[in-house]
C-alpha cells in the first residue's frame, strides 16, 4: 500500500508512502491534511500497514499536532546566565583551594 485517502470529520486527508531527503532509504507517510498548508512526515512505513491500522494512527498524529499547537508558548531565558567553564586543569585546582 502506497496511498490512503479518507476524511474525518470536516479534514480530509491523504497519506503517501515516499522517501525523504533527510533520510534516504528510509519510507514515511507524507501525511497532507485539507485546511493545512504543509505536509508532515509523521512516521516510518511498517510492513503490515493497512487502512485499517493507518487511519487511526494517523488521526491520533494530527489530534496531537492540534493539542501541541494550543499550549502556551515555552519561553526559555538564562542562556546568558550559565557560568564558563575553567579554561585550564589549573584554574579549576586554583578556584577548589580558595
Amino acid at each position: 500500500m502506497k496511498l490512503l485517502e479518507f476524511t474525518d470529520g470536516d479534514r480530509a486527508f491523504r497519506c503517501e508512502a515516499a522517501s525523504s531527503p533527510a533520510t534516504p532509504g528510509t519510507t514515511w507517510w507524507w501525511i497532507t491534511i485539507s485546511g493545512e498548508s504543509q505536509r508532515y512526515a509523521a512516521f516510518r512505513t511498517e510492513p503490515g500497514d493497512k487502512p485499517v491500522n493507518l487511519t487511526p494512527r494517523v488521526i491520533a498524529y494530527y489530534t496531537k499536532l492540534l493539542e501541541d499547537r494550543a499550549r502556551p508558548r515555552e519561553i526559555r531565558t538564562g542562556w546568558g546566565q550559565r557560568r564558563a567553564a575553567p579554561k585550564s586543569e589549573e584554574a579549576a585546582e586554583s578556584s577548589k583551594s580558595e
